[in-house]
């Protein structure tokens, strides 16, 4: 059995990119900082790295740089949101600009395959905050401030873990744990083991704060965790954070710590014929093409459209065990529903007041009389039994989907699914490689459990 230590010494050792790479990376930065100068503009004040680049807690495997375009605070926000992309499209002309969405527009692109964000920021003074993206220049000085060389091994090396797990990143589609808040754990509790020491044993409310916490401000969180930025103490960065990925990481951390492994840090997704083939008939799959746009909006919409038509067919009486939405934010999507029965009992079962209660019960007659099949008292209550209708899971999605068609309300995923859906249970046809990989993701989301 390998030993805490030897595997963090493993992982730590591996975690330091090449000399290569960060010459690579230099290179790309002072280019395009160069080119991001070149667009003259007196609004445009000045231009700041950040990142994990900047902070020097990236990992190899997976790097972004940010430039940060610092505005001048008298530029009103649609002229900064226009003067934002501007700047960002011209200095990333070369590579394929695409437009994302955080609190604001911003321009991301590819170079060499690094991932490069260029967003706009209004320069101004700490705590006088004009957009969520002034903060980052603050959060670029004071993990360059605040982390050693030791403590950066000990951020990437939770990084690795958390990507590992399925929870590293805030970004809509995971819901986890961003890099920023990487770094704020361990400068709070000093290394990767302590954190995961912290977290095994966690309990609801707990707070994470660099300094003592401002008790109004917390009052007004209700985040399951609640971690206080350390530059804006009016700021949760666990709100980003959902009650899964968090339930995860403590999970994930009791496992590790009882028996630690190289395993935790290597991601599997490989597809599972065997353990689909045992689930398949119990998975309904809606799968339909989508309109590209930015992946963080197509995201949100792939996963309240998940949450409704569960609830829907909850409401309906279907158990739905697990839910999943995944997308390639190119073409194709698709929602899956693991479900425990495929179709209804020809009847059910409707449990009325107690018979003291005479007005309640009078109700209850006149509203399921006519549809009973059979009404009696049970005890002190009144019972009805009644024939179900669309007793198929497939029948009553579709009418679900249909309603919310015909209902005129096509903004969303709605306007994708209108055009054209695909919907059926897993053992019906041959799977393409697409919904594999959606079902791959599904059915590893708990795969570090096992180990």
């Amino acid at each position: 059995m390998s030993t805490i230590d030897s595997v963090i010494q493993k992982v730590a050792a591996a975690s330091v990119p090449s000399k290569s790479k960060h010459g690579k990376l230099e290179k790309i930065t002072n280019e395009l900082q160069k080119e991001i100068l070149n667009f003259k503009d007196k609004r445009v004040l000045k231009v700041i790295v950040g990142g994990s680049f900047a902070k020097g807690t990236w990992l190899e495997s997976d790097t972004d740089i940010d430039f940060f375009v610092m505005i001048e605070p008298k530029v009103e926000r649609k002229e900064f949101e226009d003067l934002g992309k501007s700047v960002g499209f011209h200095a990333l002309k070369k590579y394929k600009p695409c437009l994302r969405y955080s609190e604001h527009p911003y321009v991301e692109g590819k170079v060499d395959g690094i991932r490069i964000n260029i967003v706009p920021c209004y320069r101004v003074e700490k705590n006088k905050w004009k957009s969520a993206a002034d903060r980052s220049p603050f959060h670029t000085d004071f993990m360059q401030t605040n982390l050693n060389e030791f403590l950066k091994i000990q951020v990437r090396i939770l990084k690795k873990y958390l990507k590992s797990v399925g929870i590293y990143g805030s970004q809509i589609a995971v819901s986890g744990f961003s890099g920023y808040v990487a770094e704020v754990l361990i400068l709070k509790y000093g290394s990767f083991r302590n954190v995961l020491q912290t977290f095994a044993g966690l309990e609801p409310n707990h707070i994470v704060s660099l300094d003592s916490p401002d008790e109004k401000a917390v009052k007004k969180f209700t985040s399951p965790i609640i971690i206080i930025d350390p530059i804006d103490s009016n700021r949760n960065l666990g709100a980003a954070i959902s009650t899964k990925c968090l339930a995860k990481f403590v999970l994930a951390s009791r496992l590790f710590l009882k028996n630690p492994s190289m395993d935790f840090f290597g991601k599997s997704r490989r597809f599972n014929a065997k353990i689909v083939n045992q689930i398949k008939s119990n998975l309904l799959i809606v799968e339909f093409k989508i309109q590209k746009r930015s992946p963080d909006i197509l995201w949100g919409q792939l996963k309240r459209k998940l949450t409704s038509i569960s609830k829907q067919l909850s409401n309906a009486r279907f158990e739905i065990i697990k839910k999943s939405c995944f997308t390639d934010e190119e073409e194709h999507a698709v929602l899956i529903f693991m479900i425990e029965f495929t179709n209804l009992p020809k009847i059910s079962v409707k449990r009325g007041p107690q018979i003291y209660l005479r007005t309640e019960t009078d109700s209850f007659i006149n509203k399921r009389g006519k549809k009973s099949i059979i009404l009696w008292t049970d005890s002190d209550r009144i019972v009805s039994i009644e024939g179900t209708k669309n007793m198929s899971i497939k029948e009553h999605a579709s009418q679900i989907i249909q309603n919310e068609i015909d209902s005129g309300n096509h903004g969303g995923i709605t306007s994708d699914l209108k055009k054209r859906y695909s919907i059926y249970l897993g053992n019906e046809r041959k799977l393409s490689n697409f919904v594999s990989t959606a079902i791959s993701h599904m059915v590893h989301d708990g795969e570090f459990i096992r180990q």
